[in-house]
């Protein structure tokens, strides 16, 4: 199987389940032998708060709960986008391009931002000819759909302009035992407009 696009991009507000999808195509691609990494925007973030963080809140950005996590968001939203301004918008894709992997899938978890002309998803598709997927998630109650909202100001200023520039999109409920098909899906958009046997 030939990794074509081999950089796959995942955006949607916290909470939607982009690494539960990662992982869910992940492995149906390691299933047809393909070669498969995982990478993240956030990464970097996260180790160069992570000293402040101790020092100020005793909380490891790098290895936290997800309360923890909560409770430095701020911290980290507010250095994320700092970086980003300073550069319009291309700190944290300098931070992560020199690990894509040409012989890989390049499954990047945390696609945030659609702000400046040439930021995360100008990189993904244009640059590097890849595709960029949308997950909205939803549970169930009294036969009504509720979505997940945004978690910030950063995501409400954003998610609909990604939503609008991904090539695949689907809301998912939050039930996992129906997850498995949403993934199925996908594999099957993939062959059909872009892999090559």
């Amino acid at each position: 199987m030939k990794p074509k696009p081999n950089v796959i991009g995942i955006s949607g507000v916290a909470g939607s389940g982009k690494d539960t999808f990662a992982n869910l195509i992940g492995c149906k691609l390691k299933e047809l032998d393909a070669k498969v990494k995982f990478l993240s925007f956030a990464e970097r973030l996260k180790w160069e708060v992570k000293d402040v963080s101790l020092r100020l809140y005793d909380i490891d950005p790098t290895n936290c709960s997800r309360d923890e996590k909560t409770l430095i968001r701020p911290l980290l939203l507010a250095h994320g986008a700092i970086m980003r301004d300073k550069t319009k918008g291309r700190y944290w894709i300098d931070s992560i391009k020199h690990k894509i992997d040409s012989k890989k899938i390049n499954i990047i978890t945390d696609v945030r931002f659609c702000e400046y002309s040439c930021d995360e998803v100008f990189w993904i598709k244009n640059e590097m000819n890849g595709i960029l997927i949308h997950i909205s998630r939803f549970f169930e109650e009294d036969g009504q759909r509720i979505y997940i909202p945004p978690a910030n100001e950063y995501e409400k200023r954003n998610d609909k302009a990604l939503k609008s520039k991904a090539d695949y999109s689907f809301a998912w409920p939050t039930d996992e035992t129906k997850q498995d098909k949403y993934s199925n899906d996908f594999m099957k958009w993939l062959f059909k407009t872009h892999i090559e046997h």
